[in-house]
């Protein structure tokens, strides 16, 4: 699957996320129907069936306020999708809508098309991997997606589609259509199929890389040749490389642009700095003048004309005397403002040094506790542990499934010396211990989070009090591994800037020979460092979660430094 630009994460991001239980349907449709905005609502596995998802379509249909919908492996089939379908075209917030492992086939697939092409459906990305679909759904598909919608990406994994299917596919190329990303893992394509799409991408590559909205088309786990692969890939990477320089290009209009109005406004200063400097000369020559006429007349008129024209010079002195008093308290205050600014300056200035000072302080008392530990390492007694907690690494654990992050947590406290729980109830657990790094004791918490979203406010305290977090899943249940970017990759990014490792669980519990479900290691690692996660790992003993807290400690004093 390809993360990079899917929206959905990006949507769910912003959002604490929601997720319901094995509850009545009705229940469930008076809840959506509450006029709050729900941005994603998660009922995968909750055996909701085809009479079950009526009052939720229902709720739909009456505008319910949802952006992102879950109904993953529900047993849904021809007849249930058709009532959701029919309310799709009543709604226009749902954007996301994930059908997984769902029966309903050609069929339902072609109620669906019937709903994509309305003028109300505002659709986004659609999920429809391992839902029965052949080639004839296919066909319905790309005729409905040939014209003006708001479909961007499409998931088709695991459906027996074969290269009739991946030839029809690769005419949504073409027209108005608005997709950019295509996942077709396992669906039986070969090299025909490849190739059409190959041929179809070389004809819009040479008439513009702008021509064409497409940008990834993910083939793996079909037997295609590794050139063809390579020469679609190829043009792919052309066509976001393309997309990186539009961007650019754009980004440095807006940078000259801000340039630009940064100048005017200087120049703006300037030109009114040197009208007021202007505007004091000329009073003041004014000034000047205005005294020397008025000596001249004074020599040559007469006592009587002296007297009016001293009443004369007085209202005129009068006057100069009140502007000038009015130009004398205009300064003043200007002064009054340029010494505030002066004192505020530098009182920051003195904090700044004050906290610099703090800083060294500090760096100098770490520096000499540090040479303390290293002078009791000489001595032959015992390593002790950390001073205090707050020299310990503090680690969430997150992840779907309890017995995941059960298993992972058995292995943490088989490693640990010294370690005890700290507090245990329905929604953390917390316990602490050390851990030997390099012949040293570092102290580490753990904190298991509950996947219960009833409790999603306090796993926010948690990450941003967090050092690091740990997403577990087990490596033979390809549903709770692509959970990570869809759920938990976004929350944790969205409430803290904390680096991220992914756990693969029962690794040695792998079917053999491998099925469609499994993850082995390699597709692990690869789609962890793409979801945006530091690491990956396949702990299967306390030894290994010891070189996991190793790799950990030293990845965030890096980080500290």
């Amino acid at each position: 699957m390809e993360f990079e630009n899917e929206k959905v994460s990006i949507e769910a991001a912003g959002h604490l996320f929601k997720k319901i239980g094995l509850h009545d349907p009705k229940t469930i449709a008076k809840a959506l129907l509450n006029g709050k905005s729900h941005p994603l609502i998660k009922l995968e596995s909750c055996e909701l069936g085809d009479s079950g998802l009526i009052p939720i379509s229902k709720a739909i249909e009456q505008k319910a306020v949802i952006t992102s919908l879950d109904l993953s492996n529900n047993n849904i089939t021809a007849s249930g999708l058709k009532s959701l379908s029919e309310a799709l075209t009543h709604n226009e917030h749902l954007m996301y809508l994930k059908l997984d492992n769902n029966p309903f086939g050609d069929v339902g697939l072609q109620y669906l098309c019937s709903s994509l092409r309305h003028k109300n459906c505002s659709l986004k990305s659609l999920y429809l991997s391992d839902c029965q679909i052949t080639s004839k759904g296919i066909g319905y598909l790309v005729e409905s997606l040939s014209g003006k919608i708001s479909l961007e990406t499409i998931h088709l994994n695991s459906n027996k589609i074969g290269n009739e299917g991946a030839i029809l596919l690769s005419k949504l190329f073409i027209g108005k259509s608005k997709l950019k990303n295509m996942s077709l893992f396992f669906c039986g394509i070969g090299d025909s199929g490849a190739s059409s799409v190959l041929n179809q991408l070389n004809l819009l590559k040479s008439q513009g890389l702008d021509q064409f909205s497409i940008s990834t088309v993910n083939l793996k786990g079909n037997k295609i040749s590794p050139a063809i692969l390579d020469k679609m890939n190829l043009i792919f990477h052309e066509k976001k490389e393309y997309e990186k320089k539009i961007r650019l290009k754009k980004d440095a209009q807006l940078l000259i642009s801000e340039e630009a109005e940064n100048l005017l406004k200087q120049k703006l200063i300037t030109v009114q700095e040197e009208a007021d400097k202007k505007v004091q000369e000329q009073i003041k020559s004014i000034d000047q003048e205005n005294k020397k006429t008025i000596q001249e007349k004074i020599k040559v008129i007469n006592e009587e004309s002296k007297k009016k024209f001293d009443e004369k010079i007085k209202y005129i002195n009068e006057e100069s005397k009140k502007k000038l008093t009015e130009r004398i308290k205009s300064i003043q205050m200007r002064e009054e403002d340029l010494n505030n600014k002066s004192n505020e300056f530098t009182e920051k200035l003195k904090e700044m040094e004050k906290n610099k000072h703090s800083k060294d302080d500090k760096e100098s008392s770490s520096k000499t506790k540090e040479k303390e530990k290293d002078k009791d390492k000489e001595k032959p007694h015992k390593p002790k542990k950390p001073a205090n907690d707050g020299e310990k690494i503090i680690i969430v654990i997150a992840g779907d499934k309890v017995k995941d992050k059960d298993q992972f947590i058995d292995h943490c406290m088989n490693a640990m010396e010294d370690c005890k729980i700290e507090a245990e109830n329905d929604f953390e657990k917390i316990f602490s211990g050390c851990i030997q790094v390099d012949n040293r004791p570092v102290g580490f918490r753990f904190v298991n989070t509950s996947s219960d979203d009833r409790y999603s406010r306090l796993r926010a305290l948690q990450y941003e009090q967090a050092d690091a977090a740990v997403i577990a899943f087990t490596t033979n249940d390809r549903v709770s591994f692509e959970d990570i970017p869809f759920q938990w990759i976004p929350e944790i990014q969205f409430m803290g800037k904390i680096p991220i490792y992914i756990t693969g669980m029962s690794s040695d519990k792998r079917s053999q020979p491998p099925k469609l479900t499994d993850i082995n290691e390699k597709e692990g690692r690869e789609a962890s460092l793409k979801f945006g996660a530091t690491n990956y790992f396949e702990p299967v003993s306390s030894d290994d979660i010891k070189s996991i807290a190793s790799i950990i400690y030293k990845d965030i004093k890096k980080k500290k430094k």
